[in-house]
C-alpha cells in the first residue's frame, strides 16, 4: 500500500470516547500527508456544488467524552457564538446544506443548558443523541480526514517607536485597502484617480516603500512580526509595562503560501519535523534567508488595537481549548463542534477528543480538510500550537428538526 493510499484509508476507532490508534500511524499518517503537500490546499477544494458537511447516521456517532472539555469554557464561548448570531447579518451564511441558523443557535442554547443542569456527563451525551443532528466534514479525502494545527496569541516585547533593538514592523490598514467582497479573493486598491486595481503582494507592498508610515509597533526579532501575521493576533509589551493588544484590521487577500512547507520543499527542513520551533530556529541560524521566504508568501496582514481580544473572524473573542478555525465559506458559523484528533504529533502524541465552537478563520485554513485548535496565550500556547500537527475528525453538532 503507497503513503498516498493509506493517507485515504486511515479510520479512527473510538472505544468509551477514546481513540483507539497505535502512536507510530500518527508518524506515517502525518509525514506522508505533508509530503503531498497537506499546506497547499489546492487538491482538497470542494467540487462545484459540494458541500463540506454530510449528515452522520446514528450508528455512526462516535462515543462522546467531555474528558477533555472544559464546560466554564464552552458556556462563555456559546455565549460569544450566540452574541455573534443574534446580529441579522450572520443569517446570511446560512444554510450550510440543511444546517439553518435556526437550528445552530437552538443547539447552542440546549448545549449551554445541559452544560449548566446537568453534572452527569452520561446524561449530557445520552441528550445529545437525543436531541441533536450530527455532521461530519468530508474531509481532504471525502471520507472525513482533517488534519489539526494549532494556533495561539503571542506575547513579545515591543516599542512604539524604533531603535537599534526594536527594528522590525507590524503594520496598521492602509487607507486605500478595500476589502473583497469575500475572503477567498484579492482586495481592491483605491487609486487616486478614483480607479482600482488588485491589492499589491507582499513583496510589491516592500519593495515600493507603500508601507512606511503604517507602522503600528516595533518587534526586536526579524522573524516575530511575520509570526504575528501567521497567529492573527499579539499582545505587545510595550517599554512603559502597557500591554497592547493587536489584531486584525485586513488583509490584501493573496493566496497564504506556507514558508514551513516552502522550507520542506527545498530540502531545509524534514517534513516529519516541520515545526514553529523548527522554523523560528533556522531563520534564527540563517537570517539572511528570511525575507526570501517570507516574500514568497504573497498575502499581507494588517493590525489594529484590539483591547479585550484576542477576536476570531466573527468578531467575538477566541477562547484557548474551545475556539477552532475553519474555512468560514463551506462550514457553518459559530457552531457547536466535535473533534477527535491528537494533541502533538508523532509518536509523542496523546489522544484527543473535546467540544468545540468554530470561531475562527484563517489564510491557511482552506477547504475542508483543515482545522486550527486555538491554544491559548504566551510561551507554553506557543509550545503547544508549534508542535501540533495530526489527523483526525471534525463533527458539527445542531439542534433537530
Amino acid at each position: 500500500m503507497t503513503m498516498d493510499h493509506r493517507c485515504h484509508q486511515y479510520r479512527y476507532a473510538i472505544q468509551r470516547g477514546t481513540v483507539v490508534v497505535l502512536a507510530i500511524a500518527v508518524l506515517v499518517l502525518s509525514s506522508a500527508c505533508r509530503r503531498r503537500g497537506s499546506d497547499d490546499q489546492s487538491a482538497w477544494a470542494l467540487p462545484p456544488g459540494q458541500l463540506a458537511v454530510r449528515q452522520v447516521p446514528p450508528q455512526q456517532w462516535p462515543d462522546f467524552t467531555l474528558a477533555f472539555s472544559d464546560r466554564q469554557g464552552l458556556l462563555d464561548g456559546i455565549e460569544h457564538s450566540l452574541r455573534y448570531l443574534s446580529a441579522p447579518s450572520s443569517r446570511r451564511h446560512f444554510p450550510i446544506g440543511d444546517i439553518s441558523h435556526d437550528r445552530t443557535r437552538r443547539g447552542l442554547e440546549r448545549f449551554a443548558a445541559l452544560l449548566r443542569d446537568e453534572p452527569d456527563d452520561r446524561a449530557v451525551i445520552a441528550a445529545l443523541r437525543r436531541d441533536f443532528s450530527l455532521y461530519a466534514s468530508i474531509g481532504h479525502d471525502q471520507r472525513g480526514g482533517v488534519v489539526f494545527t494549532g494556533y495561539y496569541t503571542p506575547i513579545f516585547e515591543a516599542s512604539l517607536t524604533p531603535d537599534q533593538r526594536f527594528r522590525y514592523p507590524i503594520h496598521g490598514r492602509p487607507d486605500d485597502l478595500i476589502d473583497a467582497d469575500d475572503d477567498r479573493s484579492i482586495a481592491w486598491q483605491q487609486l487616486p484617480d478614483g480607479g482600482r486595481r488588485p491589492y499589491p503582494s507582499r513583496a510589491e507592498l516592500e519593495d515600493s516603500g507603500a508601507l512606511r508610515g503604517l507602522e503600528l509597533a516595533y518587534l526586536p526579532e526579524p522573524y516575530d512580526p511575520y509570526n504575528v501575521q501567521v497567529q492573527g493576533s499579539a499582545k505587545l509589551r510595550l517599554r512603559d509595562g502597557r500591554i497592547m493588544e493587536v489584531g486584525y484590521a485586513g488583509t490584501n487577500g493573496h493566496p497564504y503560501v506556507s514558508i514551513g512547507q516552502e522550507l520542506v520543499n527545498d530540502g531545509h527542513l524534514r517534513a516529519e519535523r516541520l515545526s514553529l520551533p523548527a522554523i523560528r530556529d533556522f531563520f534564527a541560524r540563517n537570517p539572511a534567508l528570511l525575507a526570501r521566504y517570507t516574500r514568497r508568501n504573497p498575502r499581507m496582514i494588517f493590525f489594529r488595537e484590539a483591547p479585550g481580544g484576542p477576536f476570531g473572524s466573527l468578531g467575538q473573542p477566541v477562547i484557548s481549548d474551545v475556539s477552532i478555525a475553519t474555512d468560514k465559506s463551506i462550514f457553518p458559523r459559530a457552531a457547536l463542534c466535535y473533534v477527535v484528533t491528537y494533541e502533538g504529533q508523532g509518536p509523542r502524541a496523546r489522544p484527543y477528543a473535546a467540544f468545540r465552537l468554530d470561531h475562527d478563520t484563517g489564510g491557511a485554513i482552506r477547504a475542508p480538510g483543515r482545522c486550527d485548535l486555538y491554544m491559548g496565550e504566551g510561551p507554553q500556547a506557543e509550545r503547544r500550537a508549534g508542535m501540533q500537527r495530526s489527523p483526525g475528525r471534525l463533527y458539527y453538532l445542531v439542534a433537530r428538526e
